[in-house]
């Protein structure tokens, strides 16, 4: 008679000894997990059409990541060329005068349960996506959703700034040649850091102002100009999200005016607000809206997602059209319609660039800005895509 896999036999026997030799195995070895971008070898200049997404992982934060991806590859294989881990709601710097990636991150001592807290800024070689240092920095980094303009860098790619909120606000710099952190500079009352200037950055301020911080060789010391109170109108709020092109931050209002902001000098030098819509499509209902629903390209020309089902409170909501702005001459030059709801927009770094949307599903949707035209949705699969910036 065959033995049967019942209690005491001897089938089970043998099996329960192979295991219990198994994991004594596993348990003396040492076990590393296996490395995220094995064997991987990026060219040192990326490609301009190339994307960076963020995925936050909101249902597992601790496993966010920044995606490296080639938007005119039609396979998920080809489009997604590498990844960072990217914990904790992450911030992200690119580096590509030292051929580096920073990425901002958290750490608690106990995982999911907490404990205690350690924020880092992990350095990545851009060809190999390879650990190659870290910086321990004050665990005081801001932690929200996602943000673009929570970090900078500065002095020529020689410092590193990030906005903190504790709910204290302050500046930490790290000094990426002497990969150390050096200082914390506090901001009472203002948020984010937006790159000013050779060595500075520029944060919005609860009374309506600008308050740009300028540091010194090493970021140890710093200056502060604050600008007088530009958006402190309560009846039509400011964005804090931008859009960037020619040294000049492009901050939307809910209600559809743009305020240019001057980051080219020494100190924020706000401008004269112009408006998105005319007075007839205002009072149709068009209003900016989104999440990330800002964007600007090196052609001087600003994006912005636009709902025209606006009112009060809809500022969050995305858009069912993308309006394409000249900022130089102040004048609308395109209107994209979406086939499917826009919640974030973002534009990549090539000759031409390529507009990308996060429609309502979190799927990204490619288009031309020559001509319009939806060109595909991406295979890249992501949890929340909010932010997608071209490489540097």
């Amino acid at each position: 008679m065959k033995d049967r896999l019942i209690p005491n036999s001897r089938p089970t026997r043998w099996l329960s000894g192979a295991v219990a030799l198994l994991m004594a195995g596993v348990a003396a070895a040492d076990f590393a997990p296996e490395p995220m971008n094995a064997n991987i070898s990026l060219p040192a200049s990326y490609p301009g059409h190339w994307l960076v997404v963020h995925d936050a992982a909101f249902f597992h934060m601790r496993e966010g990541r920044y995606l490296f991806v080639d938007p005119s590859a039609d396979t998920l294989g080809g489009q997604v060329r590498g990844l960072l881990s990217a914990d904790f709601i992450a911030h992200y710097e690119q580096s590509p005068a030292r051929g580096e990636h920073y990425v901002i991150e958290s750490f608690f001592s106990r995982g999911g349960r907490g404990g205690e807290r350690t924020d880092v800024v992990t350095i990545y070689d851009a060809a190999s996506l390879e650990v190659s240092d870290e910086v321990i920095i004050p665990p005081r980094k801001l932690s929200s959703m996602p943000e673009r303009l929570a970090t900078a860098l500065v002095a020529e790619d020689k410092l590193l700034v990030v906005y903190n909120f504790t709910p204290g606000q302050s500046l930490t710099v790290v000094d990426l040649e002497q990969r150390e952190f050096v200082a914390e500079h506090g901001i009472a009352g203002c948020s984010l850091a937006i790159p000013t200037g050779d060595s500075g950055v520029t944060s919005l301020c609860s009374d309506g102002a600008f308050l740009t911080t300028t540091f010194s060789d090493g970021g140890a010391n710093a200056a502060s100009v604050r600008s007088e109170a530009v958006f402190a109108d309560e009846s039509d709020p400011m964005f804090e999200k931008a859009g960037i092109t020619g040294g000049v931050a492009y901050f939307p209002t809910f209600k559809g005016d743009v305020l240019p902001v001057d980051l080219k000098g020494d100190a924020a030098l706000p401008g004269e607000r112009w408006s998105l819509a005319s007075d007839e499509e205002k009072a149709a209902g068009w209003r900016p809206g989104g999440w990330q629903l800002v964007a600007a390209d090196h052609l001087g020309r600003l994006y912005v997602l636009m709902n025209p089902n606006g009112a009060d409170g809809s500022h969050k909501d995305g858009g069912g059209e993308v309006w394409v702005f000249d900022v130089a001459a102040k004048k609308r030059i395109m209107r994209i319609p979406l086939p499917n709801w826009g919640i974030s927009v973002g534009v990549s770094n090539a000759e031409q660039p390529l507009l990308v949307v996060t429609n309502g599903e979190l799927k990204l949707e490619t288009y031309s800005t020559a001509t319009g035209e939806m060109e595909k949705t991406l295979a890249v699969s992501t949890q929340t895509p909010f932010i997608v910036r071209g490489v540097r």
